[in-house]
């Protein structure tokens, strides 16, 4: 495990709401904190446990990264879009060939075209290592969390006997 733990457990409520606020972070190079929140609408639960906490930072990390691993991505400059489904594509491809590797923000097309199976490698590498990269952030991330910090937000159960 790498880095400090976060003790930050922020909980607060309103007439609708409990929101879990987790990995505060100093902005750098600013005198700004930032931080993730979660959120539990009183509608759709009468309560909450620390397991439930715990679930939703995790769900909420994890999905956090998968937007990250597949929209984050740049190559030689240009968007890289890195769905399932065009990693699997992008990884059966032989060269030469055209591929779509993404879409700039107004949703036009780009393509790359792979001249040498030298090429390709290169890329469908370049890939991997972004995912790798982005999937051991999330598990730094989900282990500098110190969950005693949330726990002591929810009082124990006594278990019935």
């Amino acid at each position: 495990m790498s880095g400090k733990k976060s003790d930050f457990a922020l909980m607060s409520e309103d007439a609708s709401r409990v929101v879990i606020g987790y990995g505060l972070k100093k902005v750098t190079g600013k005198t700004l904190y930032e931080w993730y929140e979660t959120s539990f609408y009183k509608k759709q639960t009468s309560s909450i446990s620390f397991q439930d906490v715990k679930q939703a930072i995790i769900t909420d990390i994890n999905n956090r990264i998968t937007e990250q691993i597949v929209g984050g991505m740049t190559w030689e400059e240009k968007p890289v879009w890195l769905s399932i489904e065009n990693q699997i594509n992008f990884s059966q491809a032989t060269a030469p060939c055209r591929i779509k590797i993404g879409e700039e923000e107004d949703t036009t097309p780009v393509y790359h075209d792979f001249e040498t199976a030298a090429d390709l490698k290169a890329f469908v590498d370049s890939c991997l290592a972004w995912k790798n990269q982005c999937l051991d952030a999330g598990r730094a991330e989900k282990e500098s969390i110190d969950w005693s910090a949330y726990e002591a937000l929810f009082p124990k159960q006594e278990s019935q006997e």
